[in-house]
């Protein structure tokens, strides 16, 4: 293999899926609702399995940090206990590149139960109808995985960060997120150590 010239390859189907994804109307709504539930003193709370579960701690991490509280919750410890970790009115965040996840599913028909239809479901991924109620989807539609296996999560993991990315952020500045109110979550590290520089 001309290792070169393969990870150039890797690098072009990534970055042309990137190129190729558009702000919708649905990711508008979502940062909206994001913002609306801050307000409330609403948790934020985000979800997935596997390589999508890891993505979906990444958003959880990064908005909390910038000052909206959030936390993950494992799709397969929430029939366990977790669900009581979530209550009505709180916001869930779905990452499920196929939409099919089947612990996904579970977890959000167990919810819906326990809390009375009352958790609002963001998914992302794929598949605009995923087999889980969700009251907001956001997709990027059919994309080609860069390994050639083509089932490695890669590209879709790559989107799914962008676009939690673009809500947390977006939201978070809207809702009035500066410099102070990052320092005031960062007093340790090289983070908290370039502000004690200034």
């Amino acid at each position: 293999m001309d290792l070169q010239n393969r990870a150039e390859q890797i690098l072009k189907i990534q970055s042309n899926a990137v190129q190729n994804l558009r702000i919708t109307e649905n990711m508008i709504l979502a940062i909206t609702e994001i913002m609306k539930k801050q307000k409330e003193k609403n948790h934020i709370i985000t979800t997935g399995m596997g390589k999508a579960g890891i993505i979906a701690t990444k958003m959880s991490a990064t908005l909390a940090s910038i000052g909206i509280p959030s936390f993950y919750v494992n799709p397969a410890e929430a029939v366990h206990g977790d669900l009581g970790r979530i209550m009505s009115e709180d916001l869930l965040i779905v990452f499920s590149h196929s939409g099919r996840t089947k612990e996904i599913q579970t977890m959000i028909k167990k919810l819906h139960e326990l809390n009375f239809n009352k958790n609002y479901v963001i998914s992302i991924g794929s598949n605009s109808q995923p087999e889980f109620s969700a009251d907001l989807s956001i997709t990027y539609g059919n994309i080609d995985e860069s390994c050639i296996v083509k089932k490695v999560p890669s590209t879709s993991t790559t989107l799914m960060l962008l676009i939690a990315d673009i809500l947390g952020i977006t939201a978070a500045e809207n809702l009035g997120f500066n410099d102070e109110w990052f320092k005031q979550r960062h007093p340790g590290g090289e983070i908290g150590n370039s502000y004690k520089k200034n």
